[in-house]
């Protein structure tokens, strides 16, 4: 009996030591030349060695949805320099799953929707700057179980409205909308390191008279969110109008638990 006592005290004391299967078996992929290109913008040293990327199982945990203020400073585009923060407002509970409102600065307001089965939804963004809002249907998802490497499209439906005519739809149109999930690396910022998921987001869109396209590489870690981010924008309207906005962040205070 002491024998076999001393066994289960060994397995579970390996439990803790040696990696577990699902661990051991997450692939290791070294950034691209043209994704490490990109992400330059980050400045030296943000960005640091591959990890072992782990299936994404709960989404929720990499945008970390919580009541709270997090503080960036952006390293890049016209803003260089300056801070930004992104709060986190809790908006309602819900049958299906939580609604939350994130604002960033004095630029957007999104709605996002956690829903029971893990997926993070997001419903509408607000402009703050054209007092627009748009609405997606159906929602553009992150879902549980994607793997690195892997992608999710969505073709949605858009509409827009001003915000103190929200029920009066002024432009319809569509949106094609593409999440890859690269790999984990160790990303460092002033707030601190993290093991973190780098996911790439890409989309184009037509309504009205506008065209804009977008792409971002936003590295999250579980139970702090966004930590470092590049992204590429570009809204042209016929030959009338051309915007073009180019920018990165790195974290510098996340709120604690």
């Amino acid at each position: 009996m002491s024998g076999v006592r001393t066994l289960a005290a060994l397995a579970v004391a390996l439990r803790f030591i040696l990696p577990s299967a699902a661990a051991a078996q997450a692939p290791v992929i070294p950034l691209s030349d043209a994704v490490r290109s990109e992400l330059a913008a980050l400045g030296d040293g943000v960005v640091g060695e591959p990890l072992p990327a782990a299936p994404i199982e709960d989404p929720a945990r990499l945008r970390h949805l919580a009541d709270g203020t997090w503080l960036y400073r952006i390293v890049a585009g016209a803003n260089r320099g300056q801070q930004q923060t992104v709060r986190v407002e809790r908006v309602a509970p819900g049958d299906g799953g939580a609604t939350w409102r994130v604002v960033t600065g004095g630029d957007e307001v999104q709605q996002l929707k956690v829903t029971s089965e893990h997926e993070v939804l997001k419903l509408s963004q607000t402009d703050l700057q054209s007092d627009r809002i748009v609405v997606y249907r159906p929602g553009l998802v992150l879902d549980p179980g994607m793997r690195p490497g892997q992608s999710k499209a969505v073709e949605s439906r858009i509409a827009t409205s001003k915000t103190g005519h929200p029920d009066r739809v002024e432009f319809e149109g569509e949106l094609q909308y593409t999440t890859r999930y690269l790999g984990a690396y160790r990303v460092h910022t002033p707030a601190g390191s993290f093991d973190a998921r780098l996911l790439e987001h890409h989309y184009t869109m037509k309504i009205g008279p506008a065209k804009a396209k977008y792409r971002s590489y936003g590295f999250y870690a579980e139970d702090v969110g966004n930590v470092a981010e590049v992204s590429d924008e570009t809204v042209s309207a016929l030959l009338l109008y051309r915007r073009s906005n180019r920018g990165a962040r790195v974290l510098l205070s996340a709120p604690v638990d």
